[in-house]
């Protein structure tokens, strides 16, 4: 039996936080998960000898390691907790509680009694206007302890074992004192600093194999031309203004290699493409610039070959010895080889395996591996299985931020005989027996296609936005004389931008994202001494949007309104809704009101809202309101201390684990869809809200609906 290779890619990326023109850095999140995740993820790997890893360091993340390491980063958040408590001001104090408890709540705050019992004064969910009074309840002590606790919350439990002081901090817990701080401090510098070297000596060592992407992480294949994403999306709605600038597309990966060089010493053999998107065109690209290969999902794969094959992790189980084994892509002369992903495996461990206890998800990964094993044999010459995926966000919502997983993950492939864990470089000097592809389907690791970037109302304004600035700048400044100019620029043709506009994604930092992008473009105008436009002072995300379900309804359902979930079957076929789901959302706390669940049958509409009673625990006395826009607006109220409903209609509610409402049909007058959201409070106070921003759109099914529905 042939072995099969295990290739691990660990994405490492961050956006760029610091604006060029101020220096500032507004999000914290190079430096805590500089702190939590890209050391100890090579350092848990270190006691097993045939471990052979991949990293893919973006170099907008490099670049601000350095800004860190060398103590140049004046990051906003880490300035205020080094502010001594007695001296903060109250708008400080409430940019604090608001943006302090940005830990994972269960892993993070909980397992700190402290920093929980501060969660509890501020309030699990509030409103924005609330804080100020919130904040002059605080205390001078409290206040420093949540600077404290912030901080160390984000520091690997790796760390704690080498350093006594964070042990000390740790079991001291509480009543901080201002001395307290430069541990914390120390520890940082101490981290950060080890990073890149530490990367650099296993790749020496031939532990890992280090890779980049283009240098902002852009998504090349639209830096191209955007006109692409209608290879893959027909029916897409196109930005008034198209971009088009395969000079930009270059310049990206130019300067990624040539960063890399610097700080490593060699040029990679290999590249993750932002997002894992390609097509043709981006293919040549990085075939010109002597990328050898590149990575991707196995979407992109099956619509290739024009297979249809979809596979999900929680589905039924499917292999295809197609996937793995490398191609060879070919044309114009130019040779590139091409990986994909299994993406059921990546997905599993950055989505599902953190509600398994450890050792029962590595004994179902080794069961999937081994399955794998079994369909390649006698098909595919040395075999091999990617596994790529972000390698910094899933860890937060595993215990013991992953360390417990990964150690029994790597000791489970070392023992076993047919699994050789390898580098990516290193398999494919050993591999020769590649089938070609003379073509390639574009798209992203994300339904294999670009909506994410692409499509939407509030992602079309932005790349109108950005290719006017593009022309403008280009019409400055033709020889590209003005650095900062054109790297601010550069800046702004990054994915992440994109990532929060539209109805896909959200997160507590939407309104920064929002305000970068835009800062980022008004500092080309600035650099090149004009002032910038009154649209880049706009903000690009709406309040009132509406937001896609990840399902639309499939069939008529008949629920029991009782407040639970009676049996399987009876929301089966619903509409379905998750707020901020894992894995998309950035670095998201708990959520009261987590699914919502929505359907009809031919006499009512009904919703489902799933919540998380550990936080409510203690709580008899609250209201879910209900909002529909039908013919008319509609308010819906439930008191569940009361278990009272008030509507201007007969209608049924019931809460007991999930709130259950029937509203009959007719109620929502004439209407071919329904506008809808529902909102939690507590002591009139609200707390949460699902959607978290806009409205959920339900079409009103006909006559014809389950006849149309028994075809899908």
């Amino acid at each position: 039996m042939e072995p099969l290779y295990v290739l691990f890619l660990w994405h490492m990326h961050q956006p760029f936080y610091k604006n060029l023109r101020t220096n500032q850095y507004l999000l914290p999140w190079v430096l805590l998960h500089g702190t939590k995740d890209y050391l100890d993820m090579l350092l848990i790997a270190q006691p097993f000898d045939t471990i052979r890893q991949n990293f893919n360091l973006v170099p907008s993340l490099i670049v601000q390691i350095m800004d860190y390491a060398n103590g140049t980063a004046e990051d906003i958040h880490f300035s205020l907790f080094k502010k001594p408590a007695a001296a903060l001001r109250l708008e400080e104090k409430v940019f604090i509680l608001k943006n302090f408890f940005n830990s994972n709540w269960d892993n993070m705050i909980r397992p700190f009694s402290r920093y929980f019992e501060l969660l509890k004064k501020r309030g699990f969910y509030y409103r924005e206007g609330d804080l100020f009074r919130i904040a002059e309840g605080f205390t001078e002590e409290e206040l420093r302890d949540l600077q404290v606790l912030f901080f160390l919350s984000w520091i690997d439990p790796y760390f704690f074992e080498e350093n006594g002081n964070l042990r000390y901090l740790k079991a001291k817990g509480k009543f901080f004192s201002e001395e307290d701080k430069t541990i914390i401090e120390e520890a940082q510098k101490e981290i950060i600093k080890r990073i890149l070297p530490t990367y650099k000596r296993l790749n020496d060592d031939g532990k890992i194999e280090l890779t980049t992407s283009p240098f902002y992480h852009p998504i090349i294949p639209l830096l191209i031309d955007t006109s692409i994403a209608k290879d893959s999306s027909p029916d897409i709605s196109f930005p008034k203004k198209g971009f088009s600038h395969r000079e930009d597309a270059k310049a990206q990966i130019v300067k990624a290699k040539e960063l890399f060089f610097e700080v490593f010493g060699f040029y990679p053999r290999g590249m993750w493409p932002p997002e894992g998107s390609v097509s043709y065109d981006a293919c040549l690209l990085y075939s010109e610039e002597g990328i050898e290969w590149l990575a991707t999902d196995e979407g992109i794969l099956f619509k290739t070959l024009r297979m249809d094959l979809t596979r999900s992790a929680l589905g039924k189980e499917v292999y295809s010895d197609l996937l793995y084994r490398p191609y060879l892509f070919e044309s114009e002369e130019k040779r590139l080889i091409l990986l994909f992903r299994d993406k059921v495996l990546s997905d599993l461990i950055s989505f599902h395996y953190a509600k398994l206890d450890p050792k029962e998800a590595v004994s179902d990964f080794l069961r999937r591996l081994r399955k794998i094993r079994d369909c390649v044999e006698g098909k595919v010459r040395n075999p091999c299985v990617l596994i790529a995926m972000d390698g910094e966000n899933a860890w937060e919502f595993y215990k013991n931020d992953g360390r417990d997983f990964l150690m029994f993950l790597y000791e489970a492939i070392s023992k076993e005989k047919y699994l050789v864990s390898s580098t990516v470089s290193s398999y494919l000097d050993n591999f020769s027996d590649y089938e070609t592809l003379n073509n390639i389907y574009p798209g992203s690791w994300i339904d294999s296609n670009f909506k994410i970037w692409i499509g939407h109302p509030e992602d079309n304004l932005a790349w109108e936005l950005l290719s006017k600035t593009r022309d403008f700048l280009e019409s400055q400044d033709r020889e590209r004389r003005n650095t900062l100019a054109w790297e601010s620029m550069y800046i702004s043709q990054g994915s992440d931008w994109n990532w929060w506009f539209g109805d896909e994604h959200s997160s507590e930092n939407d309104e920064v994202f929002d305000f970068l992008f835009r800062e980022n473009l008004s500092n080309v105008y600035r650099f090149l001494g004009v002032e910038p436009p009154n649209e880049l002072s706009i903000p690009i995300i709406t309040e009132e949007r509406e937001i896609r379900p990840k399902y639309e309804p499939t069939a008529f359902i008949y629920p029991k309104i009782d407040g639970q979930v009676t049996n399987y079957f009876e929301w089966l076929g619903s509409g379905y809704f998750e707020s901020w789901a894992k894995g998309v959302a950035m670095h998201e706390p708990s959520h009261l009101m987590r699914k919502l669940y929505f359907g009809f049958n031919d006499k009512s509409f009904f919703i489902r809202v799933d919540v998380d009673r550990k936080f409510l625990q203690e709580e008899s006395d609250m209201v879910f309101e209900v909002s529909l826009i039908g013919k008319e607006t509609i308010t819906i109220l439930y008191h569940t201390q009361e278990e009272r409903i008030e509507a201007p209609f007969p209608a049924k509610a019931a809460f007991s684990d999930c709130l259950e409402v029937e509203i009959p049909k007719e109620a929502l007058g004439s209407v071919d869809r329904v506008l809808f959201w529902c909102t939690l409070k507590l002591k009139n106070l609200t707390c949460d809200r699902i959607p978290k921003k806009g409205y959920i759109r339900a079409r009103v099914p006909d006559e014809k609906f389950e006849a149309e529905m028994w075809y899908v």
